[in-house]
């Protein structure tokens, strides 16, 4: 009995070395199981992470683009301005639309050769009869060239 009962204690051993051996290995499963699921769920929430940021950062470029645009509209719609009021300009600062303006509105007109009066600023004496001959000459002159000119225009 002896030598039976030392071989089922023998066997009873191994059986529970066995079973031991299977729960370390069921465990160690389990961990490996447990660790490699959260590290699935943690990378799938850095992906999901990661794609809400990139989707924010679009979303910021497109805003900026946006109001570059509207920048770019403003800046256009303002040269268009600039230019009508230089069209505007050129048509007031015409000088032939102000000589007319001038004319028509004023009743202005160019002075005439008799208008004008010339000063001398010779000093001494000079001879009071030559000037009377040259005066008399040069209004006839002045006359002759005013009629013409009022006959161009």
């Amino acid at each position: 009995m002896s030598a039976l009962r030392k071989e089922t204690i023998v066997y009873e051993q191994e059986h529970l070395d066995y079973n031991l051996k299977k729960k370390r290995i069921k465990t160690k499963n389990k961990n490996r199981i447990v660790i490699e699921s959260f590290k699935n769920t943690a990378m799938v929430a850095i992906a999901f992470v990661l794609g809400i940021i990139i989707i924010y950062n679009y979303a910021v470029i497109t805003d900026k683009k946006m109001e570059i645009n509207k920048i770019n509209e403003e800046i256009a719609a303002l040269n268009n301005d600039i230019d009508e009021y230089n069209v505007s300009l050129e048509s007031i600062k015409n000088t032939n639309k102000i000589e007319e303006m001038a004319k028509t509105y004023l009743g202005m007109n160019y002075p005439t050769r008799k208008q004008t009066v010339f000063i001398d600023f010779a000093y001494g004496q000079t001879e009071e009869n030559t000037d009377i001959t040259v005066e008399s000459s040069r209004n006839q002159l002045y006359g002759l060239i005013d009629k013409v000119i009022g006959f161009i225009q």
